[in-house]
């Protein structure tokens, strides 16, 4: 049988991993089920040794992840032009199958947090073949232009792609390729080199035109048909157009991939914030203008732009380490109907947001960055929290995806407690502490799952929760909770009542270590195994004999 006929058919597998949107949201479908990814993203380099990358496999394992994601680059698949080094991938797939972990592979091309250091040498030496971006002032950049002939990074992505396929495409190790990382420029709001500008004369191409069309008139500028005046603000304009070239030049190279493979493909966003992080020597996150963030990245206000210009991504997904995670999950998920964050931070705050991406928007998967340089100690929330993700994923696989069956939560100062509305029962969740101790610095998460209308699940940690009837006319009581060690052995925790339920009136998740005060004198329990199901019952408020 030849190379090509091979290919084809796996190609055409009913195997490959797929994004299913059937219900509006994406979820990742493995091996014909859901498959919520526990990722665990190693740190830039540590794929490019054997043993930087079995240490990183061992960390994932040690925490629980289910998947891996690691880098794969332009500068070693491609050292030299025209000719592919691709043992490296073969190692990675190989290394990470044979301890049983699947592998999103992170392609660092001609784009990586807004610069091209990941360009092989004899891209980084030509600076006559090889456009620069060029900043307003006229200083140029080492950032290679996407407003250019050459297809730079595709032809290589094609040979990564297609050699996936080869060695992976019976076993599928590989679950989905990220395209670049964190892409668009810094420094300026476009690119104003000789082949920008004359694209930036250009009247705009109609797909962004129909693109725009969508968009309230108000949002749009005088003259939709040149890139200047397409909107009311010329930073903005800039971005758009920035947004158009880069998501052409990355459709090119994502098409150029998808010949070979039907592998899922996403590209993640540096994020645009309100928060401004100054660490001299290394830009992390925070302005408002285009350039201060990397302009031109698939961020839900040029998600338009993006999807009309490059359709053979699949998902657009934020790298979040501050802001507003809600209304950050919100709009990614709103910009591609589907959810996934391939970066984010691996302590409790990290912890807090995985809960609240599963569990409120349906997140298809989370992965906290460098997790292979954290101790025991730093890793210890996202250790606990992936045991009880993977405990309960039973009771979690087709949730997300079920209009209001299930809610997570991220309790903090600047949200303490939440309320939530189920069928038949409104529940106020609040955040656990000892008695006479101060709540600040305290946080709690959780994900509750309706069961039935008088059944529900709760995965997490630091929450109590009280019942209440949306009917208004009955009280809830709870008849039973029952601790769960493991969903397959749904009898083996304890059945709760007293003080583990607050005398029997409130469903209580204690914190993972001891709570102690100086003003209660009588101890209580923190053991708990993270995962409960509580029934309830409504009784009337007043006596029937009274009535």
């Amino acid at each position: 049988m030849s190379t090509e006929v091979l290919l084809e058919m796996k190609l055409n597998s009913t195997h490959v991993p797929t994004l299913e949107r059937s219900t509006g949201r994406a979820r990742l479908i493995v091996d014909g089920s859901p498959f919520l990814v526990r990722g665990v993203e190693l740190h830039n380099s540590s794929s490019s040794s054997p043993e930087a990358f079995r240490n990183g496999l061992e960390s994932a394992l040690t925490v629980g992840a289910n998947t891996v994601l690691a880098p794969v680059s332009w500068e070693t698949v491609e050292p030299t032009e025209g000719t592919f080094e691709l043992a490296q991938v073969t190692h990675l797939i190989e290394s990470a199958r044979s301890v049983g972990l699947r592998l999103i592979i992170l392609w660092f091309g001609a784009w990586k947090n807004g610069a091209s250091t990941y360009a092989p040498a004899w891209v980084k030496r030509d600076w006559t073949r090889f456009t620069r971006c060029v900043l307003e002032d006229g200083r140029l950049t080492d950032t290679l232009s996407p407003f250019t002939e050459e297809p730079l990074d595709a032809t290589a992505f094609a040979a990564l792609m297609r050699h996936i396929e080869m060695i992976d495409g019976e076993q599928r190790t590989v679950l989905m390729v990220q395209v670049e990382n964190e892409v668009g420029l810094l420094g300026a709001s476009r690119d104003h080199s000789h082949p920008a500008n004359a694209a930036f004369a250009k009247p705009v191409p109609q797909p962004v035109v129909d693109a725009l069309a969508s968009r309230p008139q108000e949002a749009l500028g005088a003259n939709i048909a040149m890139w200047p005046e397409l909107l009311p603000s010329p930073d903005r304009s800039d971005e758009a157009f920035m947004a158009y070239g880069i998501a052409t030049h990355i459709e090119r190279v994502a098409h150029a991939g998808r010949q070979h493979s039907a592998l899922p493909l996403f590209v993640n966003a540096w994020l645009d914030s309100d928060i401004d992080v100054d660490l001299p020597g290394f830009a992390v996150a925070g302005g408002q203008r285009p350039g201060i963030y990397p302009s031109g990245g698939p961020l839900p206000h040029v998600a338009d732009i993006w999807k009309a210009c490059a359709p053979s991504i699949d998902l657009l997904a934020p790298d979040l380490y501050f802001g507003d995670s809600r209304t950050i999950f919100g709009n990614f998920l709103d910009a591609s109907k589907g959810l996934f964050i391939p970066e984010m931070r691996r302590d409790v705050t990290g912890v807090g947001h995985i809960f609240e991406a599963i569990g409120e928007f349906g997140a298809l998967g989370v992965s906290p960055f460098g997790v292979d340089s954290g101790s025991a100690e730093d890793l210890q929330s996202l250790t606990d929290a992936y045991d009880l993700l993977a405990r309960a994923d039973p009771l979690l696989s087709d949730a997300a995806y079920s209009t209001g069956q299930q809610r997570g939560f991220f309790l903090t100062d600047q949200q303490p407690q939440i309320d939530l509305v189920f069928s038949t029962v409104g529940m106020t969740v609040t955040r656990m502490t000892a008695i006479g101790t101060d709540p600040i610095g305290t946080c709690a998460y959780g994900i509750i799952r309706e069961l039935g209308s008088d059944e529900f699940a709760a995965i997490g940690r630091g929450f109590k929760i009280a019942f209440t009837a949306i009917d208004g006319e009955s009280n809830i009581g709870m008849e039973s909770v029952q601790e769960i060690s493991g969903v397959a052995d749904a009898r083996s925790g304890r059945l709760l009542n007293g003080d583990e339920t607050a005398g029997g009136t409130t469903w209580i998740h204690p914190h993972n270590e001891p709570m102690s005060t100086a003003v209660f004198p009588i101890p209580m329990g923190h053991m708990h195994t993270g995962i409960s199901i509580c029934r309830i019952y409504p009784y009337p408020r007043m006596s029937p004999q009274l009535v």
